[in-house]
């Protein structure tokens, strides 16, 4: 009996060292944390609004034929000018809501400058088959320049002496002007040769550019123009470059005739 107690007591303990392993504790589940992947930002950066250019073009009107010309293609920053050339009085829509319509009785005028490319259609409210399109082109930005060290100077005012004269430009429509006569002459105040180049400009536009040496003090250059120009305005100028130098300009002085 004693033998049996003892058998049964070690097939006891063995259960219990059994079960013990069996229900130890597990390892838990991992917790997956998810990676976020942050989204960039993207900021978008406006296209600026062109800068005036001074350029004009006129669009007439005719409340029979429309708009003369019908297409125009200009650069950002030009400026159309719209003119009833007819008796009856027009509306002009722009189908781009550029402005609310505008009624032009005979000779009256609409100013818009074009900031924007882009193609703009119109029409006149009395007929919509008289229509018309405006191409507007990107507007070429020029990089501003830092000048380095050493870069040209100013010109002493006793360089050169400059006489620049022009007939007055003759009017012969709305901003259209016949440039048809200058004469320019350039003397060197100093001993020193001068390497010269002369350009006429009207409204940042190069009509003419002419090369020369004035070798010595007292050497003089004198031409005139090589064609008549048409241009937008009256405001000609001499620009003059000196290799060494900044280029300088001088206005033009109006006469009545240069002889």
């Amino acid at each position: 009996m004693v033998q049996f107690k003892s058998i049964f007591l070690i097939t006891v303990l063995g259960l219990v060292v059994l079960f013990s392993g069996c229900t130890g504790k597990q390892g838990g589940t991992p917790t997956l944390t998810p990676t976020v992947t942050a989204t960039p930002t993207i900021t978008v950066t406006p296209f600026p609004e062109a800068t005036p250019t001074g350029n004009r073009t006129l669009v007439k009107l005719d409340s029979n034929r429309g708009f003369v010309p019908r297409n125009l293609t200009i650069k950002a920053g030009d400026e159309i000018v719209w003119d009833n050339y007819y008796a009856d009085t027009v509306t002009l829509v722009s189908n781009d809501s550029l402005f609310e319509a505008q009624i032009l009785a005979y000779h009256q005028q609409l100013r818009y400058i074009f900031k924007k490319s882009g193609t703009y259609t119109f029409y006149l409210e009395q007929n919509k088959d008289l229509n018309g399109t405006i191409i507007v082109e990107a507007q070429v930005t020029t990089p501003t320049t830092t000048l380095p060290v050493g870069a040209p100077k100013e010109l002493p005012s006793n360089t050169i002496y400059v006489d620049a004269r022009m007939v007055k430009p003759a009017f012969w429509g709305i901003d259209k002007y016949e440039l048809s006569s200058l004469q320019v002459q350039i003397i060197n105040q100093r001993s020193a040769p001068l390497s010269i180049t002369t350009q006429i400009v009207n409204g940042g536009q190069v009509l003419e550019e002419k090369t020369f040496v004035l070798e010595r003090e007292g050497s003089s250059y004198s031409f005139a123009n090589d064609k008549k120009h048409f241009i937008n305005n009256t405001n000609v100028s001499l620009r003059i470059l000196i290799q060494g130098y900044r280029p300088v300009e001088y206005n033009f002085n109006e006469v009545n005739s240069l002889s």
